[in-house]
């Protein structure tokens, strides 16, 4: 099927009759609430600055006036009708509100529109039916505008200075290069007359180019209305990229912190100082502030020992993460681990190691930690008895660093770095073994029996 190729979208007829029953009751409880005042601020001189352009929109662009919490929350929802505001709020916009979600959620249609999609068409119909400007049921309705809407789409997220000679696949995400040659035919639309007229968008558009061109994306394909394609791609490009993450040596380390992200997430930091005197500005200095790779080469990753036929490895669990318990649990505490490698500072990093250390390794939170974090990371990657050793000990120093941070508020100091790294290379290296053996357990419980029949053997 091509990319935009409708879909055929229909409801179950018994469905169709309850939803458009309940749609009824949400009509009834349409609302008056008088003319919109407009509040003026206070005196703070903003410079505003905006540009509108419908090339950067999903969809018709839209404004549906409605009303928030202090939270930012919508709370109710209305339009212009007989000079007179008009709508839901409080529980008449619960009401609208549940009856979208009962569209989002239906058979035809989870996973495939976005709330936001959901909620502004029902809204739609609600205002069009009640302006007499409708003769269809809501089921009807939204049976053809998603059917409109709901196509398949090809996503690339493009990943931040992170590149590799070869594609590759981690579960349902493809890795793939951004070419000189797409981009050629992407930028070649623009006329050369109207760059010469706009220098300034030339040289946006060459550093945007720059920044897409021989890089990493990783490409999602999505059947669903345009926003929900996005969210789902952008959700599943985040999960990818993490266990992509996995891959390098920033993992070992406190030290360092990765920026392989996608675009627009790469964890840099800007700064920016005004150089005042006598109460003039005589210059505006900018900084970049990178504590990690400029850019990272998947290929040479792949070919280090350490981490030769992980990047399978992490393809197969993603492929088949539900497969079982064990799966399920390992593909979750990746995903808290590989927060740690984008974490900047020393005790963030420290705490999601912790979380994702603790959350496999342990059966419950009665367990002694120490021992039997301990004993099960030595038993899991320890040859010798000096090297099971050597790993308890490092789970003991590194616990009393822990505690110093989390129960009396000290920070990791330089001379502790070094325990701290071991501990890290520890965590991730027992992940890498599981990682190898996902296939040997169906549970946790199962890999703790054969760890303590391991011990007593």
């Amino acid at each position: 099927m091509k990319s935009n190729e409708p879909i055929k979208i229909e409801f179950h007829e018994q469905a169709a009759a309850r939803i458009t029953k309940l749609a009824q009751s949400v009509l009834s409880k349409v609302g008056t609430f008088g003319r919109i005042h407009s509040q003026t601020g206070g005196r703070t001189e903003l410079h505003p600055v905006a540009n509108f352009s419908d090339k950067g929109e999903i969809g018709p662009i839209s404004w549906n006036p409605g009303s928030v919490n202090g939270l930012g929350l919508e709370t109710g929802r209305y339009w212009e009708s007989g000079g007179m505001r008009v709508g839901w709020e409080g529980e008449g916009y619960e009401a609208v509100k549940s009856l979208a979600s009962r569209f989002e959620n239906s058979d035809p249609l989870k996973g495939r529109v976005s709330s936001r999609f959901v909620l502004d068409e029902v809204f739609a119909w609600l205002r069009d039916k009640l302006e007499a400007k409708r003769t269809d049921t809501l089921p009807e309705f939204m049976a053809a505008r998603c059917s409109e809407e709901i196509k398949h789409h090809d996503i690339w997220v493009p990943v931040y200075r992170t590149y590799s000679a070869r594609d590759f696949l981690i579960g349902n995400v493809q890795f793939r290069t951004i070419s000189r040659p797409m981009l050629e035919r992407w930028y070649s639309r623009i006329p050369r007359e109207e760059l010469k007229r706009a220098p300034g968008a030339e040289i946006a558009l060459n550093r945007q180019r720059s920044a897409l061109q021989g890089t990493l994306a990783a490409s999602v394909r999505v059947e669903a209305e345009p926003r929900k394609a996005s969210e789902t791609a952008q959700a599943d490009a985040d999960e990818a990229v993490a266990l992509l993450r996995f891959l390098s040596p920033v993992n070992w380390t406190c030290r360092l912190t990765s920026h392989c992200l996608p675009i627009g997430k790469e964890n840099t930091h800007t700064t920016m100082h005004l150089a005042v005197e006598d109460g003039s500005i005589r210059g505006i200095e900018k900084g970049t502030i990178e504590v990690g790779p400029a850019g990272w080469n998947i290929d040479e990753a792949r070919e280090t020992s350490l981490t030769a036929g992980v990047l399978e490895a992490l393809h197969g669990l993603a492929s088949q993460r539900t497969k079982t318990e064990f799966r399920t649990d390992l593909y979750g505490a990746l995903q808290l681990h590989a927060r740690h490698s984008v974490a900047t500072e020393v005790a963030h990093k420290l705490v999601f190691v912790v979380a994702a250390a603790e959350s496999f390794f342990l059966r419950n939170s009665s367990e002694p930690i120490q021992k039997n974090l301990g004993e099960r990371v030595a038993f899991l990657i320890g040859h010798s008895v000096d090297e099971r050793r050597k790993v308890i000990r490092n789970v003991d120093e590194f616990y009393s660093i822990r505690s110093g941070l989390i129960h009396h508020g000290r920070d990791v100091q330089e001379d502790q770095k070094d325990v701290v790294d071991e501990f890290f290379f520890n965590v991730w290296f027992s992940f890498s073994r599981l990682l190898g053996s996902a296939g040997h357990w169906r549970t946790r419980d199962e890999m703790f029996t054969a760890l303590e029949n391991k011990k007593l053997a």
